[in-house]
């Protein structure tokens, strides 16, 4: 007696929608999520930009950068180059910070820890705020960030992101700790080494500091322009460090270290289980956060942390629910509308219109101003414009000197309208 097989049934094909082969979101649910991202952090930026204002450009490298499309000499090309593609400064920070997020996101999740560094990204206060200025640190940011995200292809990629992600010094070497990110992909240093001798150049203030010369000169800060010299020197110099973090406003993002720490050993959010490799190399950014800090000391600057802060965000992400990241707003909000309340007050004819003002938490904003603008720059730019049009052929003008250089509001402009002008600038 034959007996007559029965034919297999063939596998049913998943629902459009639904999980993948492996339990993990579908691409469209993940396209969705990934747009949906895309949304928020440009909203959150474009109206942190807005609520800043107008008028002379508002950053730490505005205005000489937007001399710097028509002049030849910046000391940062790649910036410059992306600059004359665009044409606006803060059009290049709004991208390039929103385009961060989504960087971030996905190198989450290629990990396993999933996506919520990058959400974290999207309203963490400092993120927000320094893509709405006019300066280089969001796109120098989205350099590494874009590099970092090719190492996850492996193989040369992965030597070429590595590559990419150092060449960001050239846009600004603010955004170097975010290389830390590469302790998760190691090979990505490879890149980095075969990087090195391009950098080189932007590096001397780290490898070769010039005392007694400003940040282009020396990052040696708090040990005044050199390394330290002796054991107890290197402790002194992290111990700073350490106080530097502790004193850091909130709003700052450095409190997320410990976060990242517990979600490197406890994700809640990941994928997969992080395996120990990946749980260890959380201790990069960890050990970045402090170096800057360190470096910098009492006069550390609130932006000089986010690269750090970043970095450390897939790991941060990992432990937190979705959501959670949204409560971020209130902080964000209060950092933006304090600024530019600060800036209305500054810098009128900037007209920041910004319709209200979070008194909480309270934000030490006349530093933030001075380092992103001065006192009267729509005025000066103003009178730049004015005298363009009245100086006579090859005439001298002297201009007085202001703090970090911020008579370049006035000088930076006029030499674009009348290169045949001298320019001198001289003590008050």
């Amino acid at each position: 007696m034959t007996t007559r097989d029965t034919p297999k049934a063939k596998p049913k094909r998943p629902p459009k929608g639904a999980s993948g082969a492996h339990g993990g979101p579908s691409r469209i649910r993940l396209g969705v999520e990934a747009l949906a991202l895309l949304l928020v952090a440009g909203a959150l930026r474009g109206a942190a930009a807005w609520a800043l204002g107008g008028g002379a450009p508002f950053g730490p490298d505005g205005t000489g950068l937007d001399a710097a499309i028509h002049l030849e000499g910046h000391l940062y090309p790649l910036h410059v180059a992306m600059l004359r593609l665009l044409g606006d400064v803060r059009l290049l920070s709004l991208l390039s910070g929103t385009a961060s997020c989504l960087l971030l996101w996905g190198f989450g999740r290629s990990l396993g820890l999933g996506g919520g560094g990058g959400w974290l990204l999207a309203f963490l206060p400092l993120g927000v705020y320094t893509s709405a200025l006019s300066a280089g640190d969001a796109p120098a940011l989205a350099v590494v960030l874009l590099g970092v995200g090719l190492t996850h292809r492996g193989g040369g990629m992965a030597v070429l992101g590595g590559a990419l992600a150092i060449s960001a010094v050239a846009v600004k070497p603010i955004a170097l700790p975010a290389l830390a990110l590469l302790a998760a992909r190691p090979l990505g240093l490879v890149g980095v080494l075969f990087g090195f001798p391009f950098a080189l150049r932007w590096l001397d203030p780290l490898i070769s500091p010039r005392p007694r010369s400003g940040l282009l000169g020396s990052w040696w800060v708090s040990s005044n322009g050199d390394p330290p010299h002796s054991l107890s020197g290197w402790v002194d110099f992290f111990h700073d460090g350490a106080l530097a973090l502790q004193h850091a406003p909130l709003w700052t993002g450095a409190a997320l270290a410990g976060l990242a720490l517990l979600g490197a050993l406890w994700p809640r959010a990941a994928d997969r289980p992080p395996s120990p490799a990946l749980r260890l190399a959380v201790m990069g950014p960890l050990i970045g956060l402090l170096v800057v800090a360190a470096l910098f000391g009492e006069r550390l600057e609130a932006r000089y942390l986010l690269p750090s802060v970043v970095a450390l965000l897939p790991w941060a992400g990992a432990l937190l629910p979705r959501g959670v990241e949204a409560l971020l707003l209130w902080p964000t909000a209060a950092l933006v509308t304090q600024v530019a309340a600060e800036r209305a007050d500054q810098d009128p004819l900037s007209q920041p219109p910004a319709p209200f003002v979070v008194p909480v938490p309270v934000v030490d904003c006349r530093p933030l101003f001075e380092e992103a603008s001065t006192r009267g720059a729509t005025e000066l730019r103003q009178e730049a414009e004015a005298l363009a049009l009245s100086l006579p052929q090859g005439a001298v003008y002297r201009v007085a000197r202001r703090g970090q250089g911020r008579e370049g509001e006035l000088v930076w402009p006029l030499r674009v309208l009348r290169p045949d002008l001298t320019i001198e600038v001289v003590d008050p």
